[in-house]
């Protein structure tokens, strides 16, 4: 209330003294206000980070980086309006005569657009400094958290507004001229679509708001981003905004406290470097101290000439345990006073940070404390995981984060494979087969077991055991009632391994049979990504089993205990293990845990056609 009306009051004084001035005077400030407020708002990112690269680690001067956002508009501001002001009295020295009620109420109006955008300016700075909120807000903050988890509580909205919102009327000012008379090939609508919440957000912290409300360029790395369900955005929020940590879907309402009922979750994975820690020694993240930048596009994918958005995270993945390297969580904010912070005593922190990104927007960059970090755009190489607990088991496993580098894997046992041993359609006889298709087998939709079948009959989930005689050659079975594949999430190819006891890749050789029963199967590619096995289709004389749970990937050879042992003593079993790998990516190799079972030759480019 006191910040509410300490606004009110200096605009109003503003707008008076510019009344008693004149219409005239007060129409050329009002100018020199409007140009000085154009140019603050196109110096305010680079003077920022000019201040914070300029601000030693220690001393005096070390507080000069927590304030740099909020001196790096006013200080623009200022040193240009006082130098507007000095031009203009050389160049209009004297005043020109109206009648008194023109120059009063011309002198007023022109005098509140002064307050307006003055006042603007000066909260908009102040709320970028580092303070306590309690100290700098006075009871003013335009952003904070919602309430109740039910209706999406822990989610950030606009909150309170000012009497005159000053702060909020200054950035949309600007924010669509910069669109229109100051339009530009960057403008301010693109990169700061509103302005004032960026600092407010930022000290959304611990400990009042006094945390680090910044970061310096290099102290924080990108390291790549991944999408949870649908690209195209048309999944269901109850069916992503899940995960294996915590019970039921979380609930989430966008920055206007409106529900989104479909989307993607698209999650950035970032390094804090050493010198990002907090005083305490740790990495501190806070929900409003991450945002993603999206823009509006249409069915092209064009950019609509809309203001971009700003969409907090729905969850942050970190490690959970500073003794076990392995270990780590997913953290949902869905609570007010939420904060995430690294553990042990590690120099630099790896997460990552999911966002639920409605259809209709392409991300653009994420912010953390206020530094941008351009992100790359979405393609068909991005990785992506069809469910939530495909996900979760990269997370369990330590790969989500952690890209693996096969130089550093054991390949003292691997194998070198060639292009011919690489397969498709469900070709025979090849170590490596790109195909969602059984092979030369099939069912009748009839005998599905507990599989669960999408409207083109193909597999979508689920455990089936079968006897060979109800498993036909394919032809013999008509189309309308023909089970013969697999379904594969958007995005993505199914490439199947044969660890069959005849394979050069079969789990009774050199690296499967001494692996731990808890080391998972992946396939990695070039850039270290691993994908986990999401089930395996065994076949012997006696039986013919189909074992499928994209959401769920196999564990290791703990999830095979269903299977017969694998033995080189007979010579009737076949095993396939699948996987589902990011169209367009090209594989390298095959490992069990920290070994390398075969590397190709030649990476194999992943497509399905």
């Amino acid at each position: 209330m006191i910040f509410n009306l300490l606004t009110l009051g200096l605009v109003a004084l503003i707008a008076y003294m510019w009344s008693i001035k004149g219409f005239f005077s007060s129409f050329l400030h009002m100018l020199c206000v409007f140009v000085a407020g154009a140019v603050a708002f196109g110096l305010w990112e680079p003077v920022s980070i000019l201040l914070l690269n300029w601000a030693p680690q220690k001393g005096m001067l070390a507080s000069v980086a927590g304030n740099a956002w909020g001196l790096g508009l006013a200080l623009p501001f200022v040193i240009v309006l006082l130098l507007s002001r000095i031009a203009m009295d050389k160049i209009a020295p004297a005043n020109v005569q109206q009648t008194t009620l023109g120059d009063y109420i011309g002198g007023g109006v022109c005098g509140a657009v002064t307050g307006i955008i003055t006042m603007g300016i000066l909260v908009i700075s102040l709320g970028s400094l580092r303070f306590s909120n309690s100290t700098m807000g006075m009871g003013y903050m335009p952003i904070n958290y919602t309430k109740e988890r039910a209706t999406g509580g822990g989610s950030l909205v606009y909150d309170g507004r000012l009497l005159v919102p000053v702060d909020k009327l200054t950035g949309m000012l600007y924010s669509h001229l910069s669109l229109a008379a100051f339009s530009s090939s960057e403008p301010l609508a693109k990169w700061h679509p509103d302005p004032s919440i960026e600092g407010p957000a930022a000290r959304i912290t611990y400990d009042d708001g006094n945390a680090k409300n910044f970061l310096k360029p290099g102290e924080v790395t990108l390291k790549g981003v991944y999408i949870v369900g649908s690209p195209d955005g048309s999944t269901p929020a109850d069916q992503i905004l899940v995960d294996a940590f915590s019970p039921g879907a979380q609930r989430y309402v966008d920055v206007h406290g409106d529900t989104v009922g479909q989307g993607m979750l698209l999650g950035v994975k970032f390094e804090l470097s050493a010198n990002a820690k907090e005083s305490t020694g740790q990495h501190m993240i806070a929900p409003g101290q991450l945002r993603l930048l999206v823009q509006p596009v249409d069915a092209s994918g064009n950019w609509t000439g809309e203001v971009s958005r700003n969409i907090f995270p729905v969850a942050l993945i970190s490690q959970a345990d500073g003794a076990d390297a392995t270990s780590w969580g997913r953290w949902r904010f869905e609570a007010e006073g939420v904060f995430v912070s690294s553990v042990g005593g590690g120099s630099s922190a790896m997460m990552a940070a999911e966002f639920f990104v409605p259809p209709g927007v392409r991300p653009l960059a994420l912010y953390i404390k206020n530094l941008r970090v351009p992100l790359d755009p979405i393609t068909e190489e991005t990785q992506r995981f069809a469910a939530p607990g495909m996900r979760d088991a990269q997370i369990r496993s330590g790969t989500l984060l952690e890209s693996i580098k096969i130089d550093e894997l054991d390949k003292s046992k691997s194998v070198e494979l060639s292009d011919e041993d690489i397969g498709a359609r469900g070709a025979r006889g090849s170590v490596v087969t790109v195909s969602a298709r059984l092979g030369n087998e099939a069912f009748q939709t009839s005998q599905k077991r507990e599989l669960t079948l999408d409207g083109k009959k193909q597999i979508v989930s689920g455990h089936g055991a079968f006897t060979p005689a109800e498993v036909s050659r394919s032809r013999d079975i008509s189309n309308e009632l023909k089970v013969d594949r697999f379904a594969v999430p958007d995005g993505t190819v199914m490439v199947q391994i044969d660890v069959s006891p005849k394979s050069v890749a079969s789990l009774l050789g050199p690296v499967g049979s001494e692996a731990d029963q808890n080391d998972p199967f992946y396939i990695i590619d070039t850039s270290g990504t691993p994908y986990q096995a999401v089930g395996y289709v065994y076949k012997d004389r006696d039986r013919y089993d189909i074992h499928y749970f994209p959401g769920n990937p196999l564990r290791g050879m703990v999830d095979l205990r269903d299977v017969p042992g694998l033995t080189a003593v007979r010579d009737d079993q076949e095993m396939r293990l699948l996987f589902l790998v990011s169209r367009g990516v090209e594989m390298q190799a095959y490992a069990i845990g920290s070994n390398v079972v075969f590397e190709l030759e030649e990476p194999r480019k992943i497509e399905d056609r």
